[in-house]
């Protein structure tokens, strides 16, 4: 069900940001609706497509906690728009062209903790992936977004850096991996099927990999700033891509 219901349970905001996502948009509404954990919101934000998104998200409106079709700066700016439209105690994204498992509900029931960021594992084209992260695996990869549910306290105090096209995500979570107010608990719980045909995965961040040593730095520290400047230097010793990590 997607309006949180009377509940004991902690609500849980499942936001997604659209722009002419008609092929997949019903589908997503509907991985929603299924899910078995009683205290859900679904809140969607489409950036004024051009398409039959809008149509579509009317035909849903009595299932959907809210939406608005309205134009946006960017992902970013939609997603930092959306958490201000959301109510719940936690909040997970997805896109328009991802499907949410039956291991959200069951995620969700594990719930406890306010100050502490929930993730799991993800299923990517044919290959589940997810692993337990540490400041410097940060370094490496990112937690797929799909897969992380955050207390309403990390939205109270950050907001996406709107500034990087595809990889402010990241950046978010460099902040909160070094912030000691919040706990990190992971569960071996598949959350999602993330779209091959992600945004991360197709806008190369440059910006991003320009800022990406300063960021590691500041908010993971200098020793995980350390071993990531050696890696690069052993990768281009290589002669492989000098920084090399994933495109979640």
């Amino acid at each position: 069900m997607s309006f949180a219901q009377n509940s004991d349970l902690p609500k849980v905001s499942i936001i997604t940001v659209t722009l002419n996502a008609e092929k997949y948009i019903e589908r997503c509404i509907n991985t929603v609706l299924s899910q078995s954990y009683p205290n859900i919101e679904h809140v969607i934000l489409d950036g004024n497509s051009k398409d039959n998104t809008p149509a579509i998200l009317k035909r849903y409106t009595n299932k959907i906690a809210f939406w608005k079709s309205e134009l946006d700066n960017g992902v970013y700016n939609a997603m930092n728009k959306a958490v201000t439209y959301a109510t719940g105690d936690w909040i997970l994204f997805i896109g328009a062209d991802d499907i949410l498992f039956p291991g959200f509900s069951e995620m969700a029931y594990k719930l406890k903790d306010e100050n502490t960021i929930y993730y799991g594992n993800h299923k990517w084209r044919n290959s589940f992936n997810g692993q337990k992260f540490d400041s410097y695996q940060l370094t490496k990869e990112n937690v797929c977004h799909q897969s992380i549910f955050y207390p309403r306290a990390v939205f109270d105090k950050y907001q996406y850096n709107e500034k990087y096209r595809s990889r402010a995500d990241h950046v978010l979570n460099m902040q909160c991996w070094g912030d000691n107010r919040f706990r990190k608990r992971y569960y071996p719980i598949v959350i999602s099927d993330y779209s091959e045909g992600g945004f991360s995965a197709q806008n190369r961040d440059f910006l991003y990999y320009e800022d990406k040593p300063y960021l590691i730095r500041k908010h993971l520290g200098v020793i995980c700033f350390l071993r990531y400047k050696y890696r690069c230097y052993k990768n281009k010793k290589r002669g492989i891509d000098i920084d090399n990590d994933l495109l979640y």
